[in-house]
């Protein structure tokens, strides 16, 4: 008998380039095929998408993204692995990434 083993998203590399994207900027750029963020395809409105898959996502690697924003590095193979050069962005230190503003009320204070 096989046993199914579940693990908790704990990385940002298991987050994947467009949720992380999408976390950090607010914008969904959909692409020919092989989307995997929040959004269903159609409706570039991210607020639209926020559920608690979305608070649980940014909950786990919220440390990371802030630690990377702050940074002012840019998002490439050396900084995350499964980056893609369509969702090239950087952070920067006097600024917070969409999800801090829109779940962290103390850092949006």
């Amino acid at each position: 008998m096989s046993t199914v083993v579940r693990r908790k998203r704990t990385s940002r590399s298991e987050l994947g380039p467009y949720r992380r994207h999408e976390l950090l900027t607010g914008e969904i750029m959909y692409p020919v095929m092989g989307y995997t963020g929040y959004g269903d395809g159609e409706n570039t409105d991210l607020t639209a998408f926020i559920s608690d898959e979305m608070r649980a996502d940014w909950e786990a690697n919220r440390d990371e993204l802030l630690k990377f924003w702050r940074s002012g590095e840019y998002t490439c193979g050396e900084t995350f692995p499964d980056s893609v050069p369509w969702l090239f962005v950087r952070g920067s230190r006097g600024t917070l990434p969409w999800a801090a503003k829109q779940f962290d009320r103390k850092a949006a204070a």
